[in-house]
């Protein structure tokens, strides 16, 4: 009897703690998709990033609180050194790199394929990306600007800024500028490779 109650608790304990750092998982995930959420939902991310906050902050409260009431130390313990690990993570990574340096490794080789068709001059002025490259752009589309092929992966709502990923023929110098939006210019600040730089 005594042995099925503990079980029982440590179950309890366990749902707990998985609610409690549960939260984390949405709110890491809205960060790291910042750029997509935002061009998809527009002024609507922030409240998405909103829930996400008060989820995982009254998650984890709401179950150190329970687990603090049964003197689950332990499961408190390990639930608040997620909460805080969580936190720290999202203070200190640099959410654009990620994303970018990621999705550049994931689309490598299908935006190899649209550089050399760029290259050989058989793209036109706004060409249509291919399925999997399509949400990488804000339009679905890769333009021939200012000597690159820019693929515009976030402009804000008036669109007075904006940010992507250009490829250039030959190494672009420091004073080379790209119209990233309507109201912007924006600079090729750090390369990627195959020729690709991220403008901003």
């Amino acid at each position: 009897m005594w042995l099925k109650t503990e079980t029982r608790s440590a179950g309890r304990s366990y749902i707990l703690l998985i609610a409690a750092t549960g939260g984390w998982l949405p709110l890491l995930a809205c960060n790291y998709l910042a750029y997509p959420l935002l061009d998809a939902l527009s002024l609507l991310a922030l409240l998405v990033m909103a829930a996400c906050w008060l989820l995982a902050v009254n998650g984890t409260v709401a179950a150190l609180v329970v687990l603090l009431r049964r003197r689950a130390y332990v499961w408190a313990a390990g639930a608040l050194i997620v909460a805080l690990g969580s936190g720290l993570i999202l203070q200190k990574a640099n959410w654009e790199r990620a994303y970018v340096d990621s999705q550049f490794r994931l689309q490598r080789s299908q935006l190899a394929e649209l550089a050399a068709g760029y290259r050989v001059g058989g793209l036109p002025t706004d060409v249509a990306l291919p399925w999997r490259l399509r949400y990488l752009s804000i339009d679905g589309q890769a333009h021939q600007r200012d000597g690159a092929l820019y693929l515009p992966i976030w402009q804000d709502w008036r669109a007075e800024s904006g940010v992507g990923l250009a490829y250039f023929k030959t190494s672009p110098s420091p004073d080379t500028v790209i119209a990233t939006a309507f109201g912007d210019m924006g600079h090729p600040v750090r390369y990627l490779g195959d020729g690709w730089w991220w403008v901003a």
